[in-house]
């Protein structure tokens, strides 16, 4: 069975780090960040993390997904348009 997991990302004055709250997780994980990628409109939509936070597990993943084979790669999941 695949589990869901919400994602979501909070960067704070620190530009080096990412708060990673996770709805599996009562508490949240706080990354080291190697770079992002933004969007034309200058919207992360790729976070380089120092560390692996995810497993190699199948889970399904809403807000960021997870990937990444020694540390981890947020990517921003487009929202569903209306």
């Amino acid at each position: 069975m695949t589990a869901t997991v919400n994602i979501s990302v909070e960067f704070g004055s620190e530009p080096h780090i990412v708060t990673i709250r996770k709805s599996s997780r009562s508490t949240p994980i706080i990354g080291d960040v190697l770079g992002i990628e933004r969007t034309a409109d200058g919207s992360p939509c790729r976070v380089f993390l120092r560390n692996k936070i995810h497993r190699d597990e199948e889970t399904n993943y809403k807000g960021w997904a997870m990937s990444g084979a020694i540390s981890t790669v947020l990517t921003k999941q487009q929202e569903p348009q209306s």
